[in-house]
């Protein structure tokens, strides 16, 4: 079994990724460990959420990330522990979407690490995935996540007014705007 003590969020997600693709799995990085990343840390997730954007069988993943020892918690599922880190692992269902908008894949940012390569979503589209679940979820903790990436990197409002409206969220996108001003 591959040690992974000692290794950030960023290098143990890269570490996974790369695993991943050297079995023919492409996997982009969504959820809260991208508000992890882009906000260093300042909010701190408990998983690592990728997506499969091969659309690989579950048993090829499951081979693939236990080949770096994690094992599936609870077993067959799609849920993954490893001993040398509290980070569980996830894979969510593809495609790879924020609210209603597919997300292709080469529209994703890519980190480059010494432990490898990472694809995650973009800094606006984080900000959209992060109002995505509490608009439908009522999670008010991605809300300020939203607001959290969007305070600490570039994004593209007028997307995120776009994706507002398609998601028949107008009256979020004023709440949104208005906090992003006054925080």
């Amino acid at each position: 079994m591959k040690s992974l003590k000692g290794f950030s969020r960023l290098e143990l997600a890269s570490i996974i990724a790369e695993e991943l693709r050297s079995k023919g799995i492409d996997v982009v990085l969504s959820g809260g460990s991208c508000v992890s990343i882009y906000s260093s840390e300042k909010y701190v997730s408990k998983d690592l959420d990728f997506i499969d954007i091969s659309l690989k069988s579950n048993r090829q993943i499951a081979a693939a990330i236990r080949s770096l020892g994690f094992e599936n918690r609870p077993k067959n599922s799609r849920h993954f522990v490893h001993p040398d880190t509290k980070l569980t692992v996830e894979f969510p269902a593809a495609p790879l979407t924020v609210g209603d908008e597919f997300i292709p894949a080469n529209a994703v940012h890519s980190i480059s690490t010494e432990q490898g390569t990472l694809k995650l979503l973009t800094p606006t589209d984080c900000v959209k995935d992060r109002l995505a679940n509490y608009y439908y979820f009522r999670d008010n903790q991605c809300f300020d996540q939203a607001i959290l990436v969007a305070k600490s990197h570039p994004i593209d409002l007028d997307s995120i007014e776009v994706w507002h409206a398609n998601e028949k969220q107008q009256k979020g996108y004023q709440e949104f705007l208005k906090r992003l001003r006054t925080s």
